[in-house]
């Protein structure tokens, strides 16, 4: 498939070393708009503080029928253009498959990764919902957004105020090209090539994670040479990149960076 550019936003001080932030759905391309906009300012601002962070959403015009190693050889090739060293990578939910695919398949451009409310495939649930998604964006159906919002959100009693909110939002750019991106998840699964990742890892669950369940979660990081597991124990899906300790946990990990063994160290639980 041909390459497209991925336009970021760049958020912190333009000198402090670059981590790559590769968004979660509707993942859009260019600069993030509405809720989303307001959502990715509080999850990049705590490893702004000593990161330059640059927010990548989805290719533009992502051809339908492309796989997963094709979207993450297409961030390899901007992080080739834009590094002369392996990068600080972070991806949120699809964000995190992506950066995990371009980790197994581009180990020398990935310096460290953090994979946020994601793991190594979708959970059973996960696809059953994404696979729904990408239905009613196929159809150009109005609840695409706002039937996504509640899976990810695992609060029923909301659920009404949330679909009458989304539902006002306006529509993803490039449903077709989101789609793409939809559907490429639904076949990705490195679980059998995760010791080809030399990244140091952070992996950040929430114990209520309806997409990437802690269990898989947990396999993920077993399946990792160099990783360390934080868990949100009360966090759903989308409730992991907001959670109060969630800049901490990254930035210490970010800082900390050796190359040792994480493996030893045990699952970190917070509430």
């Amino acid at each position: 498939m041909t390459a497209a550019a991925l336009p970021a936003v760049a958020y912190g001080d333009p000198a402090a070393p670059p981590l790559v932030f590769l968004r979660g759905l509707p993942s859009e391309p260019g600069r993030a708009r509405g809720l989303d906009a307001l959502t990715e300012r509080l999850i990049v601002s705590g490893p702004a503080r000593t990161h330059r962070v640059y927010a990548v959403g989805r290719p533009a015009e992502l051809e339908p029928g492309a796989t997963m190693a094709e979207v993450a050889a297409i961030y390899a090739a901007t992080l080739r253009r834009r590094f002369r060293t392996p990068a600080a990578v972070m991806g949120v939910s699809t964000g995190a498959s992506i950066a995990l695919q371009l980790a197994v398949d581009h180990p020398g451009l990935v310096g460290s990764l953090v994979v946020a409310a994601g793991a190594a495939a979708l959970g059973a649930s996960g696809r059953a919902a994404q696979r729904r998604y990408a239905d009613l964006l196929g159809s150009d159906h109005p609840a695409a957004t706002s039937e996504l919002a509640v899976a990810t959100m695992d609060a029923p009693l909301l659920a009404p105020a949330v679909r009458l909110v989304t539902r006002l939002l306006p529509g993803p750019a490039d449903p077709v090209g989101l789609r793409a991106l939809v559907q490429a998840e639904d076949g990705y699964d490195v679980r059998d090539r995760l010791s080809e990742v030399s990244a140091p890892v952070l992996v950040v669950s929430g114990g209520r994670d309806f997409f990437y369940p802690l269990k898989l979660a947990a396999e993920t990081v077993r399946g990792l040479p160099h990783a360390r597991h934080v868990v949100y124990l009360k966090r759903s899906h989308a409730g992991v990149p907001l959670h109060p300790r969630f800049g901490r946990d990254v930035g210490d990990f970010l800082r900390a960076q050796t190359g040792a063994d994480l493996r030893a160290a045990r699952p970190i639980p917070y509430p």
